[in-house]
């Protein structure tokens, strides 16, 4: 599964301060068991796009952030808003979702 977000710096949030709180999460994020990968990039000089790889079930709605996720997620919403925020699975498990529904 693929996390995607977008986060928006405030106006009075500084754009060192909103890489770092980036950075910061995914280098939480990496630590967690069954995440693949954690990157985040500058679509322009206000938004950072964090894309996080994790297996069903490590990242996400579907499990509890420990502290030091939610500390990561303080931080970085001390900086910037979240405009959007989606999770994206492969056709294959999209497929078996839809079975089970049948």
């Amino acid at each position: 599964m693929l996390h995607i977000s977008k986060w928006e710096r405030h106006s009075n949030g500084t754009r060192d301060a909103l890489g770092t709180a980036a950075f910061n999460l995914c280098k939480n994020a990496k630590s967690q068991e069954g995440v693949h990968s954690a990157k985040f990039y500058w679509p322009n000089p206000n938004i950072i796009a964090i894309i996080i790889e994790a297996e069903t079930g490590s990242w996400g709605m579907q499990k509890e952030p420990d502290g030091s996720t939610m500390k990561a997620f303080f931080d970085l919403s001390d900086v910037a808003k979240c405009v959007m925020d989606e999770t994206w699975v492969d056709a294959s498990l999209g497929q078996k979702r839809s079975d089970k529904a049948s």
